[in-house]
């Protein structure tokens, strides 16, 4: 059964620099600032970092003095049963109700559930979609 609920994603975009990640999640760390999940790359010169926190306000102050822009962008979280095909209904869902899927990153980390962020045209219907039909999804 897939369960999806709104959250707040931090976009943060800074040169890309070594060590900029240490730097943001121990400045993170002695604030208590609680990561959720958590995706960084780099490209053409620039770090970027989406995170969800639990307390995004605490979060930007945090790492504003190494982060010159930062986002605040509203996510759906989705967790799904770490099986086989449990991400394809769902993703069919959104697109038969034309839900643009603009980008999404997850991870297994418990073996037993796996959780996607997804930022969609339609967050709030999404999660609705989502929660009504799970069971029908068999996810």
């Amino acid at each position: 059964m897939a369960r999806a609920q709104l959250a707040k994603e931090l976009f943060c975009i800074a040169p890309d620099e070594t060590g900029l990640l240490g730097r943001v999640t121990a400045a993170m760390a002695l604030e208590g600032v609680y990561i959720v999940h958590l995706c960084c790359y780099s490209a053409e010169g620039k770090g970027y970092l989406q995170t969800v926190v639990r307390e995004p306000e605490k979060a930007k102050k945090a790492i504003g003095y190494f982060i010159p822009q930062i986002e605040e962008r509203d996510v759906l979280v989705v967790e799904f049963e770490n099986k086989q095909g449990t991400l394809a209904p769902v993703a069919k869902l959104l697109g038969q109700n034309r839900i643009h899927v603009r980008y999404c990153y997850g991870t297994s980390g418990d073996g037993f559930k796996i959780v996607g962020v997804f930022s969609t045209s339609d967050n709030l219907k999404a999660r609705d979609l989502i929660n009504e039909d799970s069971q029908s999804l068999g996810v």
